[in-house]
């Protein structure tokens, strides 16, 4: 047994060291940022528009690691994809909570657990939405992505005018489908009109500063009757809203269930699953599974239609990319048939194309901020416990020395060299959030991106809309700036490659007959 002078001295020795790496930490500088005011800090250094490009120009002046204080919230700006990584992926125990974000709470959207905290609670409804989503799972849903893409490039044939909104259409009735089994009208559905006002609504909420109730919670006690106190009126509004648009469709869904004609899907694979291993479904996975249905359903649209979106403009001003994808097409697919899922490998400039477009526009600029749980450091600089730390996804995707020229639609950036590497950063990897808050429907997202772009490509051409005397008019939307980025309405002309692949479209949907061919 050893001595106790020994015992002691190696306690005390413990102790200084402890004491020393405390005091160490304590006295390593903040990273660099802008000035603050007495007891503002920062506040009239955070952008509410713009903000991906507005935080960008904070990192020209500080670094690529910059710090506001926000009345008193220590805030980390992350702009570059190194800075990032090395924080929000290495160190992702401590960086995967969530800060609190008061007007999901009162707007009735804290059932979603994209913006709970890290917690056991998030920890289930996440592994519970990962059994659904799951890499393996995919390809059950991949029957669906073909019927509602085919349904699409028809509909495109007939009113091409209306390109967006038929894109809505499919990115969110095959995810109504895949969730619930449920089928939906190709028109003016109720079902997906209440998912896109709500939807709406989150991005709306959601936006960093937009709402002084995130800046002084305390206001959230405020009387909803009093002068300044709307966004109480509003919340309790929208918390009707959302909360009957999430129950509402599970209820019908579990009827069917019941009723023995409830069709296939990820929710009625979780439901089966559980019941057959606790023998009856629980309260808490009834409770789980509303929330994991209801977020796919309210939310799992919108990135990929804003990518789309961006699809269409892109190929309308950079149309030798649209050309070179297409003879691509034409020698792997040929022209009697569509493009199908085990096309992928063999289109690599298809694949490099969309990579590119999700780069080159990218949907969500800030995503959704993380929490710091204890104190860290990075490159010298101590980032605080409790800071909210801002990865800037546009900052990224638009650096020019990972990206040269930035502003143009490269795809030949993310082709393979002859020893099979690219050699830039894929942008999927901060585009879909990082660490174990990444988008868990990413898998589901692509797959159904992929079929639409590979599709549209190879049976229609996209053009410029045209005036008189047949002249191509400038096509330069203005960008709208939210939480999501996406083009205002703009005109294009989408016309058929050829008499061939118009025969093509309108004979698509004897390409499947029923889910069971795949």
């Amino acid at each position: 047994m050893a001595h106790p002078a020994i015992l002691v001295a190696t306690l005390l020795l413990l102790t200084a060291v402890v004491l020393w790496r405390r005091r160490t930490r304590s006295h390593m500088p903040l990273p660099p940022g802008p000035r603050a005011l007495p007891i503002l800090g920062n506040l009239l250094d955070m952008p509410t528009k713009r903000l991906g490009p507005c935080l960008r120009d904070l990192a020209d002046k500080y670094g690529d690691v910059t710090y506001l204080n926000i009345l008193g919230q220590p805030t980390i700006i992350l702009n570059s994809f190194d800075a990032a990584h090395a924080i929000l992926e290495g160190r992702s125990a401590n960086t995967s909570d969530r800060p609190r974000i008061v007007m999901t709470e009162l707007a009735g959207f804290d059932w979603q657990f994209a913006v709970q905290g890290y917690t056991q609670t998030w920890r289930k409804n996440r592994r519970a939405f990962h059994d659904a989503f799951h890499p393996n799972a995919i390809p059950q849903y991949r029957p669906i992505h073909l019927r509602q893409c085919h349904r699409f490039l028809q509909r495109l044939l007939e009113e091409p005018e209306n390109f967006i909104a038929l894109a809505r259409h499919v990115f969110s009735a095959s995810i109504m489908d895949a969730v619930y089994g449920i089928v939906v009208a190709e028109r003016d559905d109720p079902v997906l009109t209440r998912a896109e006002q709500i939807a709406a609504t989150f991005s709306n909420i959601i936006v960093p500063g937009r709402y002084m109730v995130e800046l002084l919670p305390s206001l959230s006690f405020l009387p909803s009757w009093l002068p300044g106190a709307r966004f109480k009126r509003d919340a309790k509004r929208w918390r009707t809203q959302v909360i009957a648009a999430r129950d509402e469709t599970y209820d019908v869904f579990m009827e069917s269930m019941a009723n023995g004609n409830a069709r296939p899907c990820a929710l009625s694979s979780l439901v089966e699953t559980a019941t057959q291993k606790e023998g009856s479904l629980s309260e808490e996975d009834e409770q789980r599974f509303r929330n994991v249905a209801g977020l796919a359903y309210l939310a799992g649209a919108d990135t990929t239609l804003h990518s789309m979106h961006a699809f269409f403009l892109a190929m309308v001003q950079f149309p030798e990319a649209q050309k070179k994808a297409q003879q691509e097409l034409d020698a792997v697919v040929g022209p009697d048939r569509l493009p199908e899922f085990a096309d992928r490998e063999a289109l690599p400039y298809v694949r490099a194309v969309i990579k590119e477009t999700i780069r080159w526009h990218t949907v969500a600029p800030i995503g959704i901020s993380h929490r710091t749980v204890e104190e860290d450091k990075y490159n010298g600089y101590r980032i605080p416990a409790g800071s909210v730390v801002v990865p800037n996804a546009w900052a990224m995707s638009q650096d020019p020395v990972t990206f040269p020229q930035p502003e143009k639609l490269i795809p030949e950036r993310f082709l393979q060299d002859d020893k099979g590497a690219a050699h830039v950063i894929d942008p999927e990897k901060f585009q879909f959030g990082f660490g174990r808050r990444i988008c868990p429907g990413r898998h589901f997202a692509n797959d159904a991106l992929f079929l639409a772009v590979a599709s549209v490509l190879h049976v229609f051409d996209i053009g410029p809309p045209v005036g008189e005397h047949g002249k191509p008019l400038p096509v330069a939307p203005k960008i709208v700036t939210d939480y999501f980025l996406y083009p205002e309405p703009f005109q294009c002309t989408i016309t058929p490659r050829s008499e061939k692949a118009s025969m093509l479209v309108r004979g698509s949907d004897l390409v499947i007959i029923n889910d069971d061919e795949m």
